[in-house]
């Protein structure tokens, strides 16, 4: 508050504006975007049980109860016991550790590796796109599933040692044998994040360099170079920014691709299997008995399908949100 002349005026608050618009944008969203809103608070419900996994488990890691084996959802098991008597429960919450670390890990590494080529590609045109999108072609043109089991073979996801849980290396990063905590998990899951991540950015790189060559048919694009302006600078300071909405898209798509395809390889059993992860308690002898058992695969398989439900419907509601040609579409 000032004094000027003998007269009192308000000193202007500029956080009060600033903190209702975040909130209007959040409550409108909520209103027009309501399944969208439903995956952004399972997103955030996965981020936060994955992050405080072994408090909120009521059994340690792998912990057994000898004698309670194939307990149904009761008053002392939430959910119920396996063929193992481990509790459910407790397993599908370390198994959100994998979940988060796969989901948020893989559309990360297919964002920066789309991103990088997809720019590259797009803004330099001529033989560097030509030479870059042959390489896209091949890398695209082998059906997922088979690429991801052949890299998951050859580099060999049960690894948990060498740089950062690569298996390769000297042994640097945290040792998932010092606890349950999500930062010792991530070794485990490097792999896995490594072959999706790979994998997913090849249709991603498309998208990018189109949005590129969208940007770059701009006049202010031509205005910066007629002033001097580098390569580097227009990438970084124009184009960049403008195609980080699609690239924040792209991710939210992926993520629940990326769920849906770690669960299929803990099915599999080529995935991660040294740690509960929502495919792996599908697998093995749940399969034998979920016919006299139904709680067995019901637990795990619904918690797959809302969670990639959930991730499918946030990242097309962003879409509709952060694309301006999408915007009053719905």
């Amino acid at each position: 508050m000032s004094t000027v002349a003998g007269t009192t005026t308000p000193a202007v608050n500029f956080v009060g504006p600033a903190r209702r618009g975040v909130t209007s944008a959040i409550l409108d969203f909520m209103r027009t975007k309501p399944l969208g809103a439903f995956g952004a608070v399972v997103f955030v419900a996965v981020l936060v049980v994955a992050l405080f996994s072994p408090w909120i488990a009521p059994d340690g890691l792998d912990q057994t109860h000898p004698g309670d084996e194939l307990i149904g959802p009761g008053s002392k098991y939430i959910l119920g016991t396996d063929h193992n008597g481990r509790d459910i429960f407790s397993r599908l919450v370390y198994g959100a550790q994998v979940t988060a670390l796969v989901g948020i890990g893989t559309v990360v590494l297919a964002g920066v590796v789309a991103t990088a080529v997809g720019l590259v590609s797009g803004y330099f045109m001529g033989w560097v796109d030509v030479v870059l999108q042959r390489f896209v072609d091949v890398w695209i043109a082998f059906p997922a599933i088979f690429l991801i089991l052949t890299m998951a073979a050859v580099l060999s996801t049960s690894g948990e040692l060498g740089f950062l849980g690569l298996g390769r290396g000297p042994n640097f990063g945290p040792d998932p044998r010092d606890g349950p905590w999500i930062w010792y998990t991530f070794p485990r899951t490097t792999i896995v994040i490594l072959i999706l991540g790979l994998v997913l950015a090849g249709g991603a790189i498309r998208v990018v360099r189109s949005a590129v060559i969208s940007v770059k048919a701009n006049p202010y694009i031509d205005a910066a170079k007629v002033v001097g302006a580098s390569d580097g600078r227009i990438i970084l300071r124009h184009v960049l920014p403008n195609i980080m909405p699609t690239v924040l898209v792209l991710a939210t798509v992926q993520l629940g691709t990326a769920v849906l395809a770690e669960a299929t390889l803990s099915y599999l059993s080529v995935g991660i299997t040294n740690f509960p992860t929502w495919g792996q308690m599908l697998s093995g002898r749940t399969r034998d008995l979920m016919a006299s058992h139904l709680y067995l695969g019901l637990m795990p398989g619904m918690a797959i399908f809302i969670a990639v439900f959930a991730f499918n419907m946030l990242g097309d509601a962003l879409r509709d949100v952060l694309d301006p040609r999408m915007r009053g579409s719905r």
